[in-house]
């Protein structure tokens, strides 16, 4: 147990009744809290490490991982002579929402986007963040530029379609989409 939620549970049998003193009962308890708390740590330690990669609000990647990884998909498409694009899509007009409804519902706008953007661009490999605080980047391996050109248009017109409710109202948001692609658009020297 840790506090009063369940983690496990430690079983122990004996083919002979009353085999177990009171001793090896205590013993076991205490085997047992241990390992609670060892457990529990795991999980403080994987949520940890979880919040140190992903965005707390939209679950999405942060920056650091995405600058991370764009590093090491340049040298492989260098390597295997292909082309990856890379979308970045800004939320047109967001800080209206934040001074027009307030941050909780900028927060609603920011999940909403975070998740169509998941429905769009999941091929495999897709890498998404959050750039930065209204601002988007999604890293397409293996994605020729027309490719990408196409899902950033549906993503625009979905999200341009889909009514999002703020407090009692129907508002929709529209946002602007950048593509580039590697090494079409971009050289490293």
């Amino acid at each position: 147990m840790a506090g009063h939620k369940a983690l496990g549970i430690l079983r122990v049998d004996s083919p002979t009744g009353s085999y177990f003193t009171t001793e090896d009962l205590r013993f076991l308890t205490m085997i047992a809290d241990l390992g609670a708390v060892a457990i529990e740590n795991a999980q403080l330690y994987e949520r940890v490490e979880d919040l140190a990669i992903h965005d707390g609000l939209t679950g999405l990647f942060l920056k650091r991982c995405f600058l991370e990884r764009l590093a090491y998909e340049i040298s492989r498409e260098l390597r295997r002579k292909k082309e990856m694009s890379l979308v970045m899509v800004d939320l047109d007009e967001f800080k209206k929402y934040n001074d027009r409804y307030g941050h909780t519902a900028g927060d609603i706008v920011l999940r909403a986007v975070a998740l169509l953007l998941q429905e769009v661009f999941r091929m495999p490999g897709t890498l998404i963040c959050r750039y930065g605080g209204e601002e988007f980047a999604v890293l397409l391996p293996d994605c020729p530029k027309e490719n990408a050109m196409a899902l950033a248009e549906e993503l625009r017109k979905r999200l341009e379609g889909q009514a999002v409710i703020l407090r009692r109202q129907k508002t929709h948001v529209t946002v602007s989409a950048g593509v580039a692609a590697f090494p079409r658009d971009a050289q490293i020297k």
